[in-house]
C-alpha cells in the first residue's frame, strides 16, 4: 500500500525545528545589536542548540528523500524542481550574506549541504537500510578517525576537512553532516521495510484543525527559512534605532 506523500508527524517535526531556529536567530540578532550580553551565542549551550537544529533539518531531509519514492519511482520533474529551488535558495543565501556580512558570508551552509546530499543520497536510495546507516555512521566518524593535510586549504571547506576556515555565519560541510542525512534515509528505509509508514501516517489525523495549523510551517519550510532572518534582523535593527 502506498504511503501518503505528506505525513503530518513529519511536517510537525519540521515545524518544531523551524520554531527552534527562529529562537536561535532571534537571540543571535539580540546579541548583535546589544540587547543580549556579548558572547551569549558562543556559549556551549547555544552551540549545541544550533547543532541540534541543523541536525534535525538534515535528518528530516533524508527521511523525505526516501518518502518521495514510497509510492513508486522518483518523479524526475518534481525532483529536479525541488533540487533547483534548493540550489537557487543556497545561492540567494550566499549572495544575501555577502552583502550583509561581508567576508563572513555563507560559503557552504545548510542549504548547500541539502542540495549536495539530495544528489548523493540517490546513490543509496534503493540500498538496504543497514548499508545506508553504516555509510552515514562512517561519515560521522571521519573527523575523529582521519587527518588529511592535503585537504586543509580553504578550497576544500565544502568537504569539511579544511584547516583554513574563514569566518562564516553558517557552515555545514559534507563531513560530518552528510552522515546525518544518510542516517535519516536509513531510518526511513527501515520504517519502510517494517511497514511502519502507514502507522506513522495515521498517528496524527492530518484533517484536524490543530494538525493543519501545526503542519503548515513545516510544509513551507524553505520559504520560512529564507524569509524569517531578514524579518527578525530588520525588526531588531529597527528596535535598536528606536531605543537609541
Amino acid at each position: 500500500m502506498g504511503t501518503p506523500r505528506r505525513i503530518a508527524l513529519i511536517d510537525i517535526a519540521r515545524t518544531s525545528a523551524l520554531c527552534a531556529m527562529v529562537i536561535f536567530h532571534f537571540t543571535y540578532d539580540l546579541e548583535m545589536f546589544g540587547f543580549a550580553p556579548r558572547g551569549t551565542m558562543a556559549s556551549r549551550e547555544w552551540v549545541v542548540f544550533a547543532w541540534v537544529i541543523a541536525g534535525s533539518f538534515i535528518f528530516l531531509s533524508g527521511v523525505s528523500l526516501v518518502l518521495a519514492v514510497q509510492d513508486g519511482p522518483i518523479q524526475p520533474r518534481k525532483y529536479i524542481k525541488r533540487l533547483a529551488m534548493l540550489g537557487l535558495a543556497a545561492l540567494a543565501v550566499t549572495a544575501g550574506t555577502y552583502v550583509s556580512m561581508g567576508n563572513a558570508f555563507v560559503r557552504f551552509g545548510i542549504l548547500h549541504l541539502m542540495f549536495a546530499a539530495s544528489i548523493l543520497g540517490l546513490l543509496v536510495l534503493r540500498r538496504p537500510f543497514w548499508l545506508t546507516g553504516l555509510l552515514g555512521g562512517a561519515i560521522l566518524a571521519i573527523p575523529y578517525a582521519t587527518n588529511w593535510p592535503f585537504l586543509g586549504s580553504a578550497n576544500w571547506l565544502w568537504l569539511g576537512k579544511s584547516t583554513q576556515l574563514p569566518p562564516m555565519v553558517d557552515y555545514a560541510p559534507l563531513i560530518p553532516w552528510l552522515g546525518i542525512f544518510l542516517l535519516g534515509m536509513a531510518a526511513a528505509q527501515l520504517a519502510a521495510r517494517l511497514g511502519l509508514w502507514g502507522e506513522v501516517a495515521g498517528s496524527i489525523d492530518a484533517d484536524t484543525r490543530w494538525a493543519k495549523i501545526a503542519s503548515w510551517p513545516g510544509q513551507h519550510s524553505l520559504a520560512i527559512y529564507l524569509i524569517h532572518q531578514p524579518v527578525l534582523f530588520g525588526s531588531v535593527y529597527a528596535a535598536r534605532l528606536v531605543s537609541g
